[in-house]
């Protein structure tokens, strides 16, 4: 059985796997007190990405809630991450958003219609 840390671990390299099954190269920083975790050249730009796992699981009537908070429980600014890539062990991949800068949570459904059902598997990265 994996601890937080290895969840996390296991999402990032998932992450920066699916990016090169994609065509994009990514790239981690030496430290692992890098704001972002992950850098990745989509040829056209490079962005900063915060990897993020869940193991919850929604119910009938309730999503799945993802803090987005830093460690020191701040909001990612825009200057610091461009997406948020979150796995979720539920749904079986990632649900990639947009940072918009003031995200504490992020409620995952994906659900037709949910406000990020069209974020899942979606590495278009909004170009």
């Amino acid at each position: 059985m994996m601890d937080s840390n290895s969840k996390g671990a296991y999402a990032e390299y998932l992450f920066a796997c699916e990016c090169l099954t994609r065509g994009y190269f990514p790239s981690f920083p030496i430290l692992d007190s890098s704001v972002y975790d992950l850098l990745v050249d989509l040829g056209s730009k490079i962005i900063k990405v915060q990897v993020k796992y869940s193991a919850k699981t929604p119910t009938d009537q309730i999503a799945i809630n993802v803090p987005v908070l830093n460690g020191n429980k701040n909001n990612y600014t825009l200057d610091l991450v461009d997406y948020f890539a979150i796995y979720s062990e539920h749904f079986g991949g990632f649900f990639i958003i947009k940072n918009v800068g003031n995200m504490k949570s992020v409620r995952l459904n994906s659900a037709e219609g949910s406000k990020y059902a069209g974020e899942f598997n979606n590495f278009d990265f909004n170009e």
